[in-house]
């Protein structure tokens, strides 16, 4: 149950949470969906029912809303038994009254809100209460070369067809698929990534190589230890030995009597901004681009920015949104900070406090994985901001500051906030 006038939320999200705990029957939404037609849009496609509420200046009676939403949940708990839980999208202490109704009727009950809107009295009330706040920060932006790849497989497969370059291609082409949208210039070059990326899967692999590197790191990284560390991260033994040979050709890991130890050098670092690609030119243009178009007003949310306007591959893009997500210039429209993709922003900084931000980002990534010693940022200065030293002291004292990073001695740690 969407209480969207008073909780506006990232619908997609939260009906993504809300099928973690179940399958979901039904449910209703109330709102004035003249002025949110995309939310409603989303909700009418889940099967939600759509409840439209006047706007607030024209209610005679403001509790109008909760008193229909409180009503409906009643009606739906008496009258429909297969009901066991209830999944509120409020925060409003006039719901606690609801809850505890609900509950004594057997059901049980669900919020989700943003903290700061929400009262002690119902997160004291429901069985669980998640902070919208939560969902918003672990929210992972998709591939759209991965989504492509997972329409095309299945696609493939109902046509009895293998996945090969002649029938991607063929795919491809059919419907006119646009390769620049992808950020590339020409069908081949798209047709090969999408082949490599499903067969070879080298973004799995980067994930892998950072698995072996962290317990090389913080535990003990031996031949008979790859079975457990295979088990404890669900990932195919054979896939652990194939990173492993690659780690150990590239000079990045060692063996000595049995186990395997990092060596410290400019590959090492290299192989951890991996999964996180950048280049300090794109990087910059991206941003003053990004910067340009919000503040034109072009742009109101992050997933409007279209990687077909810059010539970036679409890990870079991903990386690059993914960055700005992070950087903690963007609020939403009620002054949040914690935003989707999708939820309409303005950005709070500067063009320079914007960059600083958002570069720091990938010191972030780094320390993430290891502790960095102090002439080790040498390698982080020249492969993230092409020895910028500008950018690069703005952004660790940046980070100092703020208590992401813990200087000790000649060590640096991630202290995440």
């Amino acid at each position: 149950m969407f209480d969207f006038q008073n909780q506006p939320v990232d619908v997609q999200l939260v009906y993504s949470e809300a099928l973690k705990h179940g399958r979901i029957v039904g449910g209703k939404a109330y709102g004035s969906w003249s002025k949110n037609r995309m939310a409603a849009f989303i909700l009418y496609n889940y099967g939600i029912e759509l409840v439209e509420i006047p706007e607030a200046e024209f209610l005679p009676n403001k509790k109008g809303n909760d008193i229909r939403l409180a009503v409906d949940c009643i009606e739906m708990a008496l009258h429909n038994k297969i009901i066991d839980t209830f999944f509120l999208v409020t925060g409003d202490a006039d719901f606690t009254a609801l809850v505890y109704k609900l509950k004594s009727y057997g059901k049980r009950v669900i919020a989700l809100a943003r903290m700061r809107s929400t009262s002690y009295e119902l997160v004291s009330a429901v069985d669980l209460f998640i902070p919208y706040e939560d969902i918003v920060k672990n929210e992972r932006l998709v591939d759209p070369i991965d989504r492509l790849s997972e329409e095309l497989e299945i696609f493939l497969k109902r046509s009895g067809k293998e996945f090969t370059v002649e029938n991607i291609s063929r795919f491809l082409n059919a419907f006119n698929i646009n390769p620049s949208k992808y950020g590339y210039e020409t069908m081949s070059s798209l047709v090969d990534t999408i082949y490599e990326r499903k067969v070879e899967r080298p973004e799995k692999m980067k994930e892998i190589k950072l698995i072996l590197i962290r317990e090389a790191i913080f535990g003990t990284l031996t031949d008979e230890s790859l079975s457990v560390l295979s088990k404890a991260n669900h990932v195919n033994l054979s896939d652990l030995k194939t990173a492993l040979e690659i780690l150990l050709h590239d000079g990045i890991l060692e063996k000595q009597d049995n186990t395997y130890s990092v060596i410290r050098n400019k590959a090492f670092f290299a192989t951890l901004l991996e999964k996180y690609p950048v280049e300090y030119t794109s990087l910059v243009n991206f941003l003053e681009k990004v910067y340009k178009a919000f503040m034109n007003g072009k742009v109101k949310s992050l997933n409007q920015i279209q990687q077909s306007e810059f010539k970036l591959s679409s890990t870079e893009f991903k990386s690059y949104l993914e960055a700005v997500k992070r950087s903690g210039c963007l609020k939403g429209i009620d002054d949040t900070d914690y935003i989707s993709y999708s939820t309409p922003a303005k950005l709070v900084c500067d063009l320079e406090v914007f960059k600083t931000r958002t570069f720091s980002y990938y010191i972030k990534r780094v320390l993430s994985h290891t502790f960095v010693f102090r002439e080790e940022l040498e390698y982080i200065k020249e492969l993230v901001f092409s020895n910028d030293q500008t950018l690069f002291d703005s952004c660790l004292h940046y980070l100092i500051k703020n208590g992401e990073v813990t200087e000790l001695g000649n060590v640096y740690f991630y202290t995440p906030k």
